[in-house]
């Protein structure tokens, strides 16, 4: 895998991570929460300032008389309202507003921000008093750039411990996933392995761990149940076959050694299948050419089909290789080629397309709804009773599937019929 597409997966598996999802979320719900308490505080800052500035400068105005304080100045401009000549016309304008805050293009008096207040002097007559808030808007703007500074500052850090502590629980989830999922596949020796016990997700970490090896320990014990018996059985019925053997030749005797034949071969598929299922890991593994294994097979079996008065053909498409045990799969394949001649039609179809091995057949098929019945070990259907099988052959199948963490599809054939395939990942 290219550094591209690794960190395409890595990507991709953020974005599903709730966890983290939850951090962020969070983390920008106080990003945007402090973002506007400092917009508020501000806004609040610069209307408290003008009410301020307001009330001084009227207090100043009333104790001044307008005859006597006449005068422009770069603190304050103090004129009456028909006496405005020579000033910007923003200042005519805010007057006949009743006052309001003036932004002037070009600096009158070192000052392009001016506050104007219409109010009475002592004497009663109206005027207008304007005074530069130049000072005060860069007190603001400090004190501004400050808040924001800060604001980035505690945002930043925010976002980044929540996307820590997100990133500490996903890999924490990742690995109680990564149990389950090798649990899944049949790996009954898979742990979290955590030990300490400080919140919740280590608790259900603790708790998978137990059941694992309740669970491992439950299912060894079937196994080993199984196929102690079915050992166990073997023995009195070899011996019940030596005795049948020495019976006097006829139809009894015959049909009394095929039923001895039919529960031996009943024990030893038992046996198999608790072997495959036991094994565990990738021990036996090699390179297997499907292709190459599907000829050897339809070679094998090919003579066998046409005894019976039927026909095995062979379909390759695009075949692969992959990483399998070869003895496994002859086994599986095989199982569903004497499947397909006891219950199928008169063809049977032995095909690799790419990644998918299996064989088709043009029988009566069976229900989509009975798909999950029939892949059950000892699981037989009515109309297969008649018909020799232990209905173990798929419950072989679908071990060696899952042994080899592939996928067993059942499927209906087109325009009838059964097509069973093992798909590879």
């Amino acid at each position: 895998m290219s550094l591209a597409s690794r960190w395409f997966a890595q990507l991709k598996w953020l974005t599903r991570s709730s966890t983290l999802r939850l951090s962020v979320i969070l983390s920008l719900i106080f990003a945007l929460g402090f973002v506007v308490a400092i917009f508020v505080a501000l806004t609040l800052g610069q209307r408290a300032i003008e009410r301020r500035v307001d009330t001084t400068f009227t207090a100043l105005a009333q104790g001044s008389e307008i005859a006597q304080s006449r005068s422009d100045s770069a603190a304050m401009i103090l004129r009456p309202l028909d006496d405005l000549a020579g000033l910007p016309v923003q200042f005519g304008r805010a007057v006949s507003r009743g006052g309001g805050t003036v932004q002037l293009r070009d600096d009158l008096m070192r000052s392009d921000l001016w506050r104007i207040l219409v109010a009475r002097d002592k004497v009663g007559t109206p005027v207008m008093v304007a005074v530069p808030l130049e000072d005060s808007a860069e007190v603001r703007e400090l004190l501004a750039g400050i808040l924001w500074t800060t604001a980035a500052v505690v945002i930043v850090a925010t976002l980044a411990i929540g996307l820590w502590a997100g990133l500490l629980a996903q890999n924490r989830l990742v690995r109680i996933n990564t149990t389950l999922g090798r649990l899944a596949a049949g790996d009954l020796t898979a742990r979290t392995g955590h030990r300490r016990s400080k919140d919740d997700l280590d608790d259900i970490a603790q708790n998978l761990d137990q059941t694992a090896s309740e669970l491992e320990r439950l299912v060894t014990q079937t196994r080993h149940l199984s196929a102690s018996i079915a050992h166990d059985l073997r023995t009195p019925l070899a011996r019940l076959r030596a005795q049948l053997e020495m019976l006097p030749d006829g139809a009894e005797r015959a049909a009394a050694l095929d039923e001895a034949a039919r529960l031996t071969g009943i024990f030893d598929t038992i046996m198999r299948v608790a072997r495959i299922e036991a094994g565990q890991g990738r021990d036996g593994f090699e390179t297997v050419y499907l292709d190459e294994m599907a000829i050897d097979l339809s070679e094998t079996f090919g003579p066998v089909v046409e005894d019976a008065g039927k026909t095995l053909v062979l379909d390759l498409s695009a075949p692969v290789a992959v990483q399998a045990d070869r003895g496994m799969l002859v086994q599986a394949v095989a199982n569903l080629i004497q499947n397909a001649l006891i219950h199928g039609g008169d063809l049977i179809t032995l095909f690799v397309r790419g990644k998918d091995l299996g064989v088709a057949e043009n029988g009566p098929g069976v229900d989509p709804a009975q798909f999950e019945e029939i892949i059950k070990p000892m699981v037989r259907l009515d109309a297969a009773r008649s018909a020799q099988g232990s209905g173990l052959g798929l419950a072989l199948v679908r071990a060696v599937v899952d042994r080899h963490g592939a996928e067993l599809k059942l499927t209906a054939n087109d325009p009838h019929g059964l097509i069973v395939k093992i798909s590879f990942t």
